[in-house]
Protein backbone atom coordinates (compact mmCIF):
# COMPACT_ATOMS: atom_id res chain seq x y z
CA UNK A 1 0.00 0.00 0.00
CA UNK A 2 1.28 3.55 -1.32
CA UNK A 3 2.51 5.69 1.87
CA UNK A 4 0.65 8.82 0.78
CA UNK A 5 2.38 11.24 3.73
CA UNK A 6 5.56 10.70 1.39
CA UNK A 7 4.21 12.26 -1.75
CA UNK A 8 6.68 14.43 -3.31
CA UNK A 9 6.17 18.34 -2.58
CA UNK A 10 5.78 19.32 -6.40
CA UNK A 11 2.86 17.22 -6.41
CA UNK A 12 1.40 18.53 -3.19
CA UNK A 13 1.76 22.02 -4.93
CA UNK A 14 0.21 21.64 -7.79
CA UNK A 15 -2.47 20.14 -6.14
CA UNK A 16 -2.78 22.88 -3.41
CA UNK A 17 -2.76 25.13 -6.30
CA UNK A 18 -5.89 23.55 -8.03
CA UNK A 19 -7.83 24.19 -4.58
CA UNK A 20 -10.80 26.65 -4.99
CA UNK A 21 -11.67 27.73 -1.34
CA UNK A 22 -9.59 28.53 1.61
CA UNK A 23 -11.41 25.66 4.09
CA UNK A 24 -10.43 22.97 1.17
CA UNK A 25 -6.39 23.68 1.86
CA UNK A 26 -6.93 23.36 5.49
CA UNK A 27 -8.45 20.19 4.54
CA UNK A 28 -5.50 18.92 2.74
CA UNK A 29 -2.90 20.08 5.38
CA UNK A 30 -5.36 18.59 7.79
CA UNK A 31 -4.03 15.25 6.21
CA UNK A 32 -0.57 14.43 8.00
CA UNK A 33 2.00 16.67 9.20
CA UNK A 34 4.63 16.20 6.76
CA UNK A 35 2.09 17.41 4.16
CA UNK A 36 0.92 20.25 6.84
CA UNK A 37 4.65 21.17 6.78
CA UNK A 38 5.07 21.03 2.93
CA UNK A 39 1.82 23.23 1.82
CA UNK A 40 2.15 26.80 2.87
CA UNK A 41 -1.13 28.54 4.08
CA UNK A 42 -1.12 32.69 2.96
CA UNK A 43 -2.52 34.52 5.44
CA UNK A 44 -6.33 35.77 5.60
CA UNK A 45 -6.36 38.67 3.89
CA UNK A 46 -8.93 40.99 5.95
CA UNK A 47 -10.37 43.72 3.49
CA UNK A 48 -10.84 47.33 4.81
CA UNK A 49 -12.01 50.07 2.39
CA UNK A 50 -11.50 53.52 3.34
CA UNK A 51 -14.45 56.22 2.18
CA UNK A 52 -13.43 59.70 1.57
CA UNK A 53 -14.27 61.88 4.04
CA UNK A 54 -17.76 63.24 3.37
CA UNK A 55 -18.41 67.12 2.59
CA UNK A 56 -20.90 67.27 5.09
CA UNK A 57 -18.94 69.53 7.91
CA UNK A 58 -21.18 68.15 10.51
CA UNK A 59 -19.75 64.31 10.31
CA UNK A 60 -17.81 61.77 8.90
CA UNK A 61 -17.94 58.46 7.62
CA UNK A 62 -16.40 55.34 7.50
CA UNK A 63 -16.66 51.89 6.10
CA UNK A 64 -15.63 48.61 6.76
CA UNK A 65 -15.79 45.27 4.93
CA UNK A 66 -16.73 41.97 6.65
CA UNK A 67 -16.61 38.64 5.36
CA UNK A 68 -18.74 35.43 6.79
CA UNK A 69 -18.55 31.92 5.34
CA UNK A 70 -21.13 29.72 5.33
CA UNK A 71 -20.31 26.14 5.60
CA UNK A 72 -22.22 22.89 5.67
CA UNK A 73 -20.35 20.75 8.49
CA UNK A 74 -20.64 17.04 8.83
CA UNK A 75 -19.26 14.28 12.00
CA UNK A 76 -17.62 12.05 11.48
CA UNK A 77 -17.30 10.31 15.17
CA UNK A 78 -17.17 6.70 14.89
CA UNK A 79 -20.43 4.34 15.73
CA UNK A 80 -22.84 6.99 15.48
CA UNK A 81 -25.03 8.14 12.23
CA UNK A 82 -23.10 11.45 10.73
CA UNK A 83 -24.83 14.91 11.97
CA UNK A 84 -24.83 17.84 9.91
CA UNK A 85 -25.12 21.79 10.07
CA UNK A 86 -24.90 25.18 8.01
CA UNK A 87 -23.10 27.47 9.99
CA UNK A 88 -21.73 30.90 9.16
CA UNK A 89 -18.48 32.05 10.44
CA UNK A 90 -16.49 35.02 10.85
CA UNK A 91 -12.57 35.15 11.58
CA UNK A 92 -11.40 38.67 12.55
CA UNK A 93 -8.00 40.37 12.49
CA UNK A 94 -6.57 38.50 14.94
CA UNK A 95 -7.72 34.99 13.61
CA UNK A 96 -10.44 34.10 15.73
CA UNK A 97 -13.35 32.15 14.76
CA UNK A 98 -17.17 33.44 15.64
CA UNK A 99 -20.15 31.55 14.83
CA UNK A 100 -23.10 33.20 13.33
CA UNK A 101 -27.13 32.65 12.76
CA UNK A 102 -26.68 31.25 8.62
CA UNK A 103 -29.25 33.53 8.19
CA UNK A 104 -30.01 36.46 10.11
CA UNK A 105 -25.71 36.67 11.12
CA UNK A 106 -26.38 37.76 14.61
CA UNK A 107 -23.87 36.32 16.95
CA UNK A 108 -23.87 32.24 18.42
CA UNK A 109 -23.70 32.95 22.27
CA UNK A 110 -21.21 30.16 23.41
CA UNK A 111 -19.10 30.24 20.70
CA UNK A 112 -16.95 33.25 20.90
CA UNK A 113 -13.68 31.08 19.70
CA UNK A 114 -14.51 28.79 18.08
CA UNK A 115 -11.97 25.56 17.20
CA UNK A 116 -12.63 22.76 14.72
CA UNK A 117 -11.30 19.49 14.34
CA UNK A 118 -11.15 19.19 10.75
CA UNK A 119 -9.91 15.50 11.71
CA UNK A 120 -13.21 14.88 13.09
CA UNK A 121 -15.21 17.06 10.68
CA UNK A 122 -16.06 17.42 7.20
CA UNK A 123 -16.15 20.45 6.25
CA UNK A 124 -17.88 22.20 2.81
CA UNK A 125 -17.61 25.59 1.94
CA UNK A 126 -20.95 26.94 0.28
CA UNK A 127 -20.85 31.02 -0.15
CA UNK A 128 -19.12 33.87 1.18
CA UNK A 129 -21.09 36.87 2.28
CA UNK A 130 -19.86 40.61 2.80
CA UNK A 131 -21.80 43.52 4.29
CA UNK A 132 -20.29 47.14 4.70
CA UNK A 133 -20.43 48.39 8.12
CA UNK A 134 -21.16 52.31 7.57
CA UNK A 135 -20.80 54.51 10.56
CA UNK A 136 -21.29 58.02 10.52
CA UNK A 137 -20.07 59.90 13.14
CA UNK A 138 -22.39 63.42 13.95
CA UNK A 139 -21.36 66.01 16.11
CA UNK A 140 -17.46 65.81 14.80
CA UNK A 141 -16.77 69.31 16.04
CA UNK A 142 -18.54 69.18 19.40
CA UNK A 143 -17.15 66.13 21.56
CA UNK A 144 -20.09 66.32 23.51
CA UNK A 145 -22.46 65.97 20.98
CA UNK A 146 -20.46 63.58 18.92
CA UNK A 147 -22.62 59.96 18.50
CA UNK A 148 -21.93 57.08 16.10
CA UNK A 149 -24.31 55.31 13.81
CA UNK A 150 -23.92 52.30 12.33
CA UNK A 151 -25.70 51.23 9.12
CA UNK A 152 -24.92 47.26 7.76
CA UNK A 153 -25.56 46.94 4.34
CA UNK A 154 -25.11 43.95 2.21
CA UNK A 155 -22.57 44.21 -1.31
CA UNK A 156 -21.94 41.63 -3.83
CA UNK A 157 -18.20 41.13 -4.05
CA UNK A 158 -15.80 39.55 -6.84
CA UNK A 159 -11.71 38.85 -7.13
CA UNK A 160 -10.29 40.57 -9.94
CA UNK A 161 -6.61 41.63 -11.07
CA UNK A 162 -3.99 38.48 -12.41
CA UNK A 163 -3.77 36.62 -9.39
CA UNK A 164 -7.19 37.58 -8.08
CA UNK A 165 -5.34 39.66 -5.24
CA UNK A 166 -7.92 42.76 -5.79
CA UNK A 167 -11.95 42.75 -6.07
CA UNK A 168 -14.54 45.29 -6.97
CA UNK A 169 -17.90 45.13 -5.40
CA UNK A 170 -21.29 47.13 -5.46
CA UNK A 171 -24.08 48.15 -3.17
CA UNK A 172 -26.97 49.39 -3.12
CA UNK A 173 -26.62 53.40 -2.78
CA UNK A 174 -28.67 56.62 -0.95
CA UNK A 175 -27.88 59.72 -0.96
CA UNK A 176 -29.94 62.79 -0.71
CA UNK A 177 -32.96 60.75 -1.64
CA UNK A 178 -31.72 59.68 -4.69
CA UNK A 179 -30.31 56.21 -5.36
CA UNK A 180 -27.64 54.22 -7.37
CA UNK A 181 -25.80 51.57 -6.97
CA UNK A 182 -22.02 52.55 -5.35
CA UNK A 183 -19.19 50.84 -7.25
CA UNK A 184 -15.62 50.51 -5.58
CA UNK A 185 -12.48 49.07 -7.34
CA UNK A 186 -9.67 48.26 -4.66
CA UNK A 187 -6.87 48.96 -7.12
CA UNK A 188 -7.28 52.38 -7.86
CA UNK A 189 -9.30 53.01 -4.12
CA UNK A 190 -12.02 55.09 -5.60
CA UNK A 191 -15.95 54.97 -5.25
CA UNK A 192 -18.63 55.25 -8.48
CA UNK A 193 -21.65 55.89 -8.36
CA UNK A 194 -24.00 54.05 -11.19
CA UNK A 195 -27.28 55.39 -12.16
CA UNK A 196 -27.46 55.61 -15.66
CA UNK A 197 -30.42 52.89 -15.67
CA UNK A 198 -33.65 52.42 -13.88
CA UNK A 199 -32.42 49.33 -11.67
CA UNK A 200 -30.10 51.15 -10.03
CA UNK A 201 -31.55 54.24 -8.90
CA UNK A 202 -33.76 51.53 -7.09
CA UNK A 203 -31.83 48.74 -6.62
CA UNK A 204 -32.78 46.25 -3.62
CA UNK A 205 -30.50 43.31 -4.46
CA UNK A 206 -27.29 42.57 -5.68
CA UNK A 207 -24.90 39.39 -6.41
CA UNK A 208 -22.21 38.18 -8.67
CA UNK A 209 -22.53 35.42 -10.98
CA UNK A 210 -20.07 33.95 -13.65
CA UNK A 211 -17.68 37.08 -13.29
CA UNK A 212 -20.58 39.94 -12.93
CA UNK A 213 -22.44 41.93 -10.79
CA UNK A 214 -26.66 41.58 -11.22
CA UNK A 215 -28.64 44.13 -9.59
CA UNK A 216 -32.88 43.86 -9.76
CA UNK A 217 -34.80 46.73 -8.86
CA UNK A 218 -38.23 46.70 -6.93
CA UNK A 219 -40.11 46.54 -10.54
CA UNK A 220 -38.21 43.62 -11.44
CA UNK A 221 -35.63 45.78 -13.85
CA UNK A 222 -32.01 43.85 -13.86
CA UNK A 223 -28.94 44.99 -15.23
CA UNK A 224 -25.53 43.19 -15.52
CA UNK A 225 -22.36 45.20 -14.84
CA UNK A 226 -18.82 43.98 -15.56
CA UNK A 227 -16.11 45.55 -13.54
CA UNK A 228 -15.14 47.96 -16.23
CA UNK A 229 -18.61 49.27 -15.62
CA UNK A 230 -19.63 47.60 -18.66
CA UNK A 231 -23.20 47.26 -18.55
CA UNK A 232 -25.79 45.01 -20.32
CA UNK A 233 -29.86 45.14 -19.49
CA UNK A 234 -31.80 41.93 -18.89
CA UNK A 235 -35.80 41.79 -19.61
CA UNK A 236 -37.95 43.28 -16.88
CA UNK A 237 -39.61 41.18 -15.12
CA UNK A 238 -42.38 43.62 -14.74
CA UNK A 239 -43.32 42.68 -11.10
CA UNK A 240 -44.61 44.23 -8.52
CA UNK A 241 -43.44 41.72 -5.96
CA UNK A 242 -42.54 43.48 -2.74
CA UNK A 243 -39.61 41.51 -1.95
CA UNK A 244 -36.89 40.28 -4.55
CA UNK A 245 -33.67 38.33 -4.17
CA UNK A 246 -30.54 36.88 -6.39
CA UNK A 247 -29.41 33.34 -5.44
CA UNK A 248 -27.32 31.12 -7.33
CA UNK A 249 -28.35 27.35 -7.73
CA UNK A 250 -26.98 24.26 -9.58
CA UNK A 251 -24.89 26.84 -11.79
CA UNK A 252 -28.10 29.08 -12.98
CA UNK A 253 -28.68 33.00 -11.17
CA UNK A 254 -32.80 32.74 -9.65
CA UNK A 255 -34.16 35.64 -8.86
CA UNK A 256 -37.02 34.71 -6.07
CA UNK A 257 -39.85 37.32 -5.75
CA UNK A 258 -42.28 37.46 -2.54
CA UNK A 259 -45.53 38.81 -2.31
CA UNK A 260 -47.74 40.13 0.51
CA UNK A 261 -51.60 38.61 0.67
CA UNK A 262 -52.74 42.80 0.13
CA UNK A 263 -51.42 46.12 -0.99
CA UNK A 264 -49.90 47.93 1.93
CA UNK A 265 -49.30 44.93 4.21
CA UNK A 266 -45.77 45.79 4.25
CA UNK A 267 -46.31 47.13 7.70
CA UNK A 268 -47.36 43.65 9.23
CA UNK A 269 -43.81 42.67 8.52
CA UNK A 270 -42.44 41.16 12.27
CA UNK A 271 -44.99 43.62 14.04
CA UNK A 272 -46.45 42.75 16.93
CA UNK A 273 -50.21 42.44 15.63
CA UNK A 274 -49.09 40.27 13.18
CA UNK A 275 -47.46 37.15 13.87
CA UNK A 276 -46.39 35.08 11.27
CA UNK A 277 -44.68 34.75 7.91
CA UNK A 278 -46.11 37.82 5.89
CA UNK A 279 -45.90 36.61 2.38
CA UNK A 280 -48.26 34.75 0.45
CA UNK A 281 -46.70 33.16 -2.18
CA UNK A 282 -43.23 32.84 -4.26
CA UNK A 283 -42.28 33.03 -7.81
CA UNK A 284 -38.67 31.78 -9.17
CA UNK A 285 -37.46 32.86 -12.43
CA UNK A 286 -33.59 31.89 -14.28
CA UNK A 287 -31.24 33.61 -16.18
CA UNK A 288 -31.33 32.04 -19.79
CA UNK A 289 -27.88 31.17 -21.22
CA UNK A 290 -27.87 34.31 -23.03
CA UNK A 291 -28.34 36.24 -19.52
CA UNK A 292 -30.85 38.67 -21.08
CA UNK A 293 -33.89 37.43 -20.12
CA UNK A 294 -35.53 36.05 -16.87
CA UNK A 295 -37.81 32.58 -17.35
CA UNK A 296 -40.10 31.35 -15.02
CA UNK A 297 -39.29 28.36 -12.89
CA UNK A 298 -42.61 25.77 -11.97
CA UNK A 299 -40.10 23.72 -9.36
CA UNK A 300 -36.96 23.74 -7.30
CA UNK A 301 -36.58 19.94 -7.78
CA UNK A 302 -34.13 18.78 -5.09
CA UNK A 303 -32.94 22.81 -4.10
CA UNK A 304 -33.57 24.47 -1.30
CA UNK A 305 -32.88 28.08 -1.35
CA UNK A 306 -32.18 30.04 1.92
CA UNK A 307 -32.77 33.80 2.36
CA UNK A 308 -31.41 35.37 4.72
CA UNK A 309 -30.72 39.19 5.88
CA UNK A 310 -27.42 39.82 4.12
CA UNK A 311 -27.31 36.83 1.82
CA UNK A 312 -28.50 33.61 0.19
CA UNK A 313 -27.60 30.55 -0.68
CA UNK A 314 -28.79 27.07 -1.81
CA UNK A 315 -28.40 23.67 -1.15
CA UNK A 316 -29.62 19.97 -2.33
CA UNK A 317 -32.12 18.56 -0.15
CA UNK A 318 -29.86 14.93 -0.41
CA UNK A 319 -27.33 16.66 1.32
CA UNK A 320 -29.27 17.55 4.09
CA UNK A 321 -30.66 14.16 5.98
CA UNK A 322 -34.41 14.75 6.77
CA UNK A 323 -34.65 17.73 4.77
CA UNK A 324 -37.12 17.86 1.87
CA UNK A 325 -36.57 19.74 -1.90
CA UNK A 326 -38.57 22.54 -3.31
CA UNK A 327 -38.60 24.63 -0.09
CA UNK A 328 -37.70 27.93 0.47
CA UNK A 329 -35.96 29.10 4.37
CA UNK A 330 -36.82 32.73 4.88
CA UNK A 331 -35.80 34.68 7.73
CA UNK A 332 -37.81 37.85 8.53
CA UNK A 333 -36.74 40.39 11.38
CA UNK A 334 -39.27 40.65 14.57
CA UNK A 335 -40.63 44.29 15.92
CA UNK A 336 -41.46 44.96 19.62
CA UNK A 337 -42.41 48.15 20.36
CA UNK A 338 -40.77 49.65 16.91
CA UNK A 339 -37.56 48.11 18.54
CA UNK A 340 -35.92 45.22 16.64
CA UNK A 341 -36.82 41.89 19.02
CA UNK A 342 -35.02 39.13 17.20
CA UNK A 343 -35.57 37.60 14.24
CA UNK A 344 -38.51 34.41 12.85
CA UNK A 345 -37.33 31.62 10.49
CA UNK A 346 -39.70 29.96 8.39
CA UNK A 347 -40.35 26.87 6.13
CA UNK A 348 -42.00 27.89 2.54
CA UNK A 349 -43.06 24.39 0.32
CA UNK A 350 -43.39 25.51 -2.84
CA UNK A 351 -45.56 22.91 -4.23
CA UNK A 352 -48.00 22.84 -1.65
CA UNK A 353 -48.27 26.76 -0.58
CA UNK A 354 -47.85 25.51 3.29
CA UNK A 355 -45.42 27.37 5.33
CA UNK A 356 -44.50 27.32 9.14
CA UNK A 357 -42.24 28.22 11.98
CA UNK A 358 -38.79 26.25 12.25
CA UNK A 359 -39.51 24.53 14.48
CA UNK A 360 -42.35 22.93 12.75
CA UNK A 361 -39.87 21.13 10.71
CA UNK A 362 -37.44 18.97 13.20
CA UNK A 363 -35.05 18.52 10.00
CA UNK A 364 -34.79 22.25 8.89
CA UNK A 365 -34.76 23.14 12.32
CA UNK A 366 -31.53 20.80 13.33
CA UNK A 367 -29.89 22.14 10.62
CA UNK A 368 -29.52 25.25 11.50
CA UNK A 369 -29.24 24.71 15.52
CA UNK A 370 -25.45 24.60 16.26
CA UNK A 371 -25.28 22.42 19.77
CA UNK A 372 -22.86 19.87 19.97
CA UNK A 373 -21.15 21.31 16.85
CA UNK A 374 -17.75 22.23 17.76
CA UNK A 375 -16.15 23.40 20.88
CA UNK A 376 -15.39 27.18 22.35
CA UNK A 377 -11.97 28.26 23.89
CA UNK A 378 -10.58 31.52 25.11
Amino acid sequence: MADWSQLPRDLLHLIAKRLKTRIDLLRLRSICSSWRSSIALTPKQHRHTPIPTTDDSKSTLSLDLSEHTVYLIESQQEGSPPKRWLVKVFEDQHGRMHLLDPLSSSKVVGFDNLLLDLREFKVFELCQEHVLHRTATYGVHEPWRSRPVVEVVKVALMCVGPENNDFALVTPHRDGGGGGLAFFNSRIQQWITIGSHPATSSCIAVTHFEGKFYAVDTKGRTISIDQFLDSKVVTNLGSDAYMKYLVEAGGELLVVEAYLPFPNAEGLIGSESHRGLCFDYFEVSKLNKEGDKWVKVNSLGDWVLFWGIYSSFSVLASELPGCKGNCIVVTQPRWKEFNLDGHDTYVVELESGRSGLLGNYPDFSKLLFPGGMGTSST
